[in-house]
């Protein structure tokens, strides 16, 4: 079944609901019309039997017989004839041509005699009169009565063919509007959503052979809209699951980085671990190959013990930074996470011979963040920092202040070294992935790209300035509360030196 397109059927409801209106209008404007004219007409011969009868009565009581038939002969033009009747209802004086069937009834003499006037419609030979009869007195007495009859024949005629002038315009106004519908809808409404439905369509990328027999334009879009729908459904659902992948890929970036920075402080932590266990030795073989006294023999094993602990507690803090986890967000205060990132490098930092000094300030600076992601951040760019100044040694300095930067209070802290800084040329590509400028071997070239990732997630970020002074690391996070502005100051919370 060829389906019905949706011009032609608004133009079918457009008409289907302007023909009744139509013709309602056409007929009443047709009746009204035609009940104007034939009052205007009764009205006409109304006037004028009003104003004959009083002159018609004046010849009658002054015998003015020839101005009586006169009037008669007057009124007797244009379609209208008059007649006399005697007060016994015969005729009286009327033209030749008047018609005796004409003559009005003996009952309608009688009701014009009680209302002083009739008025009839009578047809005579195949034609139709409207006739008035009305009674003339003379000094109280019945005289007589005055018939003024109207052909109305070529007036029916008039009326039916203004009527069919009528609905002719009425069809022909209909015939304009089944032409001029058309032709609106099709530019106004139908290309438009052929063109979109063209439009969607080709956002569709369903085979022909799974769709379905084509029907008009709504059809069409309703069903192309679905098949839309289902695409952007499924759609959704790949995108959602590429994003859990990329976060997956970004966990294990990041933990990647992690390990790579243990390779780093690897060398330092072992010779850090190898102290104690050097100490622990020597006591322990002190006790094996002696008998102490008893205060010697318990100071010797607390010193084993106290050593023992150093050793647990630089292990925790490499399993600690080391373990992948979930991110969790807490209110923590940045120079604690920023303090517990140094203590991990602080060892490098010695066999480098680099100094670390961090003016953090005395006032905390509170914000809702992952500590142990932020420690990833502030390791990669200490460590980025120690290879910068590995051939000569130097100085990193972390300082603390709180910025308003219209939007609400900003942590920035800096990482200051005094190396040669960044080349020019690599610059512009310092946070993209897998770019480095140390040498093979020493890095992956995703330290910065994953720490800018992160300080983007806690809605901060990190940018740099950099000289020939060294470079200048600048990571902002926003504050969880107004803070108080940190004050620099000259003094240490960490310093190591060799």
């Amino acid at each position: 079944m060829m389906a019905v397109k949706v011009g032609t059927r608004l133009t079918l409801v457009l008409l289907l609901a302007l023909t009744p209106v139509v013709t309602i209008y056409t007929y009443w404007s047709v009746t009204r019309s035609t009940r104007t004219y034939i009052n205007d007409l009764k009205r006409e011969t109304r006037a004028s039997t009003r104003a004959l009868v009083p002159a018609i009565e004046n010849d009658l009581r002054d015998h003015e017989w020839d101005q009586i038939r006169d009037i008669l002969k007057r009124m007797s033009r244009d379609g209208t004839l008059s007649a006399l009747f005697s007060s016994a209802g015969t005729l009286w004086l009327a033209r030749p041509a008047f018609p005796h069937d004409l003559t009005p009834e003996p009952a309608e003499f009688s009701r014009s005699d009680s209302q002083g006037f009739v008025e009839f419609e009578r047809l005579v030979a195949g034609r139709r009169w409207f006739c008035r009869l009305v009674a003339v007195n003379l000094a109280g007495h019945r005289m007589g009565y005055l018939l003024v009859a109207q052909d109305w024949t070529n007036i029916r005629e008039d009326l039916r063919a203004r009527s069919l002038g009528s609905i002719a315009a009425a069809v022909l106004v209909m015939a304009l509007i089944a032409a001029v519908i058309p032709l609106t809808v099709r530019r106004y409404v139908s290309n438009p959503l052929s063109e979109l439905s063209r439009r969607v369509t080709h956002f569709s990328d369903q085979d022909d052979g799974d769709r379905g027999p084509a029907g008009d334009e709504v059809e069409l879009l309703t069903e192309e809209f679905r098949r839309l729908d289902q695409q952007l459904t499924k759609a959704g659902a790949d995108l959602l699951e590429r994003h859990r992948r990329e976060l997956e890929l970004e966990r294990r970036l990041q933990h990647a980085d992690r390990l790579a920075t243990i390779g780093t402080l690897a060398s330092g932590l072992a010779h850090e671990i190898g102290t104690p266990m050097g100490v622990i030795r020597a006591r322990a073989e002190l006790l094996l190959h002696s008998r102490p006294a008893a205060p010697k023999f318990n100071d010797g094993l607390g010193i084993i013990i106290n050593q023992i602990d150093r050793i647990s507690r630089i292990v925790r803090m490499l399993l600690n930074y080391t373990r992948g986890r979930e991110p969790i967000r807490t209110a923590c205060d940045l120079r604690r996470t920023v303090e517990h990132a140094l203590s991990l490098v602080e060892t490098e930092a010695a066999h480098r011979n680099v100094r670390l000094i961090a003016a953090l300030g005395d006032q905390p600076l509170t914000a809702e963040c992952d500590a142990d992601q932020l420690q990833q951040v502030f390791i990669n760019l200490a460590v980025n920092a120690l290879d910068a100044m590995a051939a000569e040694g130097g100085t990193l300095r972390i300082l603390a202040e709180v910025d308003d930067l219209g939007r609400g209070q900003f942590a920035r802290l800096t990482f200051a070294d005094t190396g040669p800084g960044v080349p020019p040329q690599a610059r512009a590509r310092v946070f993209d992935p897998f770019f480095t400028t140390k040498d093979p071997g020493k890095g992956t070239g995703m330290g910065l790209a994953v720490s800018q990732s992160i300080m983007r997630d806690h809605g901060g970020q990190i940018s740099f300035v950099s000289g020939p002074e060294g470079a200048r690391f600048f990571v902002t996070i926003p504050l969880a509360a107004p803070q108080p502005p940190a004050q620099p100051h000259n003094g240490s919370n960490v310093e190591t030196a060799r």
